[in-house]
């Protein structure tokens, strides 16, 4: 299991490009590369990217996905050909820099209305998006997001069942935010699982940084390393979680210690 930071925690601080030296600093050795615009998803721009990267690991990609990924699934042929394009994109990015994993959030939902899909073309059109994925060197992981279709453990369980290649992604504030407990959600993705991004919560529910509120990290990466030892765990927080860096780094290497303690046994 290793652990690394999401640079989605300096969105609204720094550009992408600047972050790898900050986490360089930190003494972060993995991370997950939020690409925000279209601009950053063209090859010139990643080309630099992967020359400051340097040595970082990069698990996998996160596009601004509420820009082009609901209308991957649109019933206009032109408006989907040209969200895959972009798509494609970013699935080049990934690769380019290292990465197995594109972070997905699909199609959104309306708060308080009931998802009404047709999983059987839904879930073809899934397929034909790991395909595009896969001819790029990479995986689509799929996350749970309480403002999207996949806001439920039933509905992964679905579309993983119609959807060998499919990987998973367990957002812990995420699932909090949809009303349910992270572990149902481990539960249904604990054989696709690849990344789990976690943010602490306090007792009104609001974001903040671990481990300062009421999650329990040690009993997640203890059920972690029983079940998929092999994932990747990147803090992902807002930019107002932390006073500075110097604070987020106390967090990440709070929860490092925390995690070797629990695979060393």
């Amino acid at each position: 299991m290793k652990l690394g930071v999401s640079t989605a925690c300096f969105y609204g601080k720094e550009h992408v490009e600047d972050t790898f030296e900050i986490l360089k600093n930190m003494g972060v050795d993995t991370t997950e590369v939020f690409l925000n615009t279209f601009s950053e998803y063209e090859k010139p721009f990643v080309e630099e990217l992967v020359k400051r990267k340097e040595l970082m690991k990069v698990h996998s990609v996160h596009a601004h996905g509420t820009c082009f990924e609901p209308e991957l699934f649109s019933s206009y042929s032109r408006i989907r050909d040209d969200a895959e394009a972009i798509f494609k994109k970013v699935c080049i990015s990934a690769f380019m820099l290292g990465a197995k994993n594109v972070t997905f959030h699909g199609p959104f939902a309306k708060r308080g209305r009931a998802v009404n899909v047709n999983m059987s073309d839904f879930t073809k059109r899934l397929n034909e998006l790991c395909d595009v994925a896969e001819s790029c060197g990479v995986s689509i992981a799929y996350e749970n997001v309480n403002w999207a279709y996949c806001d439920t453990p039933d509905f992964f369980k679905a579309i993983k069942e119609q959807c060998p290649r499919l990987k998973g992604t367990l957002d812990i504030k995420q699932a909090i935010y949809s009303g349910v407990d992270p572990y149902k959600f481990l539960d249904v993705m604990e054989d696709r699982l690849v990344t789990v991004h976690i943010c602490d919560m306090d007792n009104k529910n609001k974001p903040t940084l671990p481990p300062e509120g009421k999650f329990n990290f040690e009993k997640l990466f203890r059920e972690l390393n029983a079940r998929t030892p092999l994932v990747t765990v990147l803090l992902e927080v807002y930019n107002y979680c932390y006073r500075d860096y110097e604070h987020l780094a106390e967090s990440y290497h709070t929860l490092r210690d925390m995690l070797n303690k629990v695979v060393s046994g």
